[in-house]
């Protein structure tokens, strides 16, 4: 009994160690999180093309206010198998009409707007709500930029 203890003892105590040191390399830690992110396959980059729309001038009449607005806005489509399709003139004469709507509802919703609070509207603000009207008819549609935007309040007699 005593050789048995004396065998197994030492077999336990190498055991023991070989356990300890070799642990690292038996049972791999669970992966960091940065590294999972790189593991995961990636989307591809949606290359945006620019589909200058042109200059649009409104005139919305109510009661003894006019509001005059002038906008030059390009639109940036997602895509190139979508704006080849958009290109076309019935394509972009679509566009520039539902453009032309937005911007209609978004003026005659913008009466309320005092005079002097016409001109420092955010321009951000504006372009997400008419890309927000356009993405209903055209998801295409995924950015917008104003490049010139001109707003006066005038009264009627």
């Amino acid at each position: 009994m005593k050789k048995k203890l004396l065998i197994a003892f030492p077999i336990i105590l190498v055991m023991l160690a070989a356990g300890y040191f070799l642990e690292p390399y038996i049972f791999q830690s669970a992966p960091d999180s940065e590294a999972v992110a790189d593991m995961e396959p990636k989307k591809p980059k949606v290359m945006l093309f620019k589909m200058p729309l042109g200059k649009f001038t409104l005139q919305v009449v109510k009661d003894k206010r006019n509001l005059h607005m002038n906008f030059n806005i390009d639109v940036y489509i997602a895509g190139s198998a979508e704006f080849e399709r958009m290109n076309g003139a019935m394509g972009r004469v679509k566009l520039r009409d539902a453009t032309v709507a937005a911007i209609a509802e978004i003026a005659e919703t913008a009466l309320w707007v005092d005079r002097e609070d016409i001109q420092n509207i955010d321009r951000r603000v504006l372009v997400e709500d008419i890309v927000r009207r356009l993405y209903r008819t055209f998801p295409m549609v995924q950015t917008a930029r104003i490049n010139e935007f001109a707003a006066t309040v005038s009264v009627r007699e």
